[in-house]
């Protein structure tokens, strides 16, 4: 077999002798990671990175990278020299937030961005009059220019969470059903692969539940002494993921050729660490991408700045010294 480095198959080639019920069948494997640019820090007059680190991070055709803070864009050419700043939006417009970013076949850019903010949507009230539900969706040509403009609105459940997949505009609803309400050009919905998406990613507690039910999650007991030396035992109160202790899910990330990508936080050797849990419900098959650390001596207050292509492959942006560093996990296929 071949030695791809820190890939996540000799990392579950390892837990599998660790821990032979962590794995079931065979891995999904990751190349190990790869620089792929360097983005100069900005010393308040030259273009270059925020100090706070950026919080959005796309990888466009012709090896740009674009890097988002609050409603602008600073897009950069392949080694790191500035290009131009993009403002897609209106800053006089209701901004809430993106949903969802993708970067399309033909190199345009796909935004859609949330028209209510996330309390209006948890609170469920009467509140058309105070916001708009629904999603705006922006499409940026491949010269960076504002193509398209329009509103996506689920007629049945108007303050659904919306989701831009693959192409496809989705609304999620509080039971985790979906309703497909279109498709950009040179796309069509793939229904099935968006619904293990949507049916496990809808709240944060069913995700837990569902990660309970892999074969890759396993939890164990934790012994403890009291102060008269009595010792107890803690059933369940350690859980383990892929043979790493698991410490919480930080959210979902995309739904890529039918496989889920979901935060993670880990526990490795007492240090927690940042990870990319990847799911492939109809082949039962788990991969784990540990990402890199930002230098000590830095304090990127958006921390991991992560994006994955219509490929799959992987990208995270981090602080190290040099500049705000862009790393890419390929998938092996």
């Amino acid at each position: 077999m071949k030695n791809n480095g820190k890939t996540v198959y000799l990392l579950a080639a390892t837990i599998l002798w660790a821990f032979p019920w962590a794995v079931s069948s065979a891995p999904i494997p990751f190349g190990e990671p790869q620089q792929v640019a360097t983005i100069p820090w900005s010393d308040g007059s030259n273009q270059g990175a925020l100090s706070s680190g950026p919080e959005w991070l796309l990888v466009g055709g012709h090896g740009r990278y674009y890097l988002g803070s609050g409603l602008d864009f600073e897009v950069y050419g392949p080694k790191g020299r500035h290009l131009k700043t993009l403002h897609p939006i209106d800053k006089s417009s209701n901004f809430f937030g993106f949903n969802s970013m993708e970067v399309l076949p033909n190199g345009s850019i796909a935004l859609l961005t949330r028209l209510e903010s996330p309390q209006e949507q948890w609170g469920k009230d009467n509140f058309e009059e105070r916001s708009k539900p629904g999603a705006r969706l922006l499409i940026l040509g491949p010269e960076d220019e504002v193509r398209q403009d329009k509103e996506w609105i689920d007629p049945d459940q108007p303050h659904s969470a919306y989701e831009l997949q693959n192409g496809t505009i989705y609304s999620v609803h509080d039971d985790g059903s979906f309703r497909t309400l279109g498709s950009l050009e040179g796309f069509s919905p793939k229904e099935g692969d968006f619904s293990a998406y949507a049916a496990t990613t809808y709240s944060p507690d069913h995700w837990l539940e569902h990660l309970k039910s892999l074969p890759v999650f396993r939890s164990g007991d934790k012994s403890y002494h009291d102060i008269k030396g009595n010792l107890h035992l803690n059933k369940g109160a350690v859980s383990y993921l892929l043979g790493l202790l698991f410490v919480e899910g930080a959210g979902p990330l995309a739904e890529r050729g039918g496989r889920i990508y979901y935060k993670v936080v880990l526990d490795k050797n007492q240090d927690f660490i940042n990870a990319v849990f990847v799911e492939d419900p109809k082949k039962k098959e788990y991969g784990l991408v540990e990402l890199l650390r930002a230098d000590q001596e830095l304090n990127a207050s958006h921390g991991h700045t992560l994006f994955v292509d219509g490929k799959g492959d992987l990208f995270e942006g981090v602080a190290k010294k040099d500049g705000y560093r862009v790393y890419e996990w390929k998938i092996s296929r």
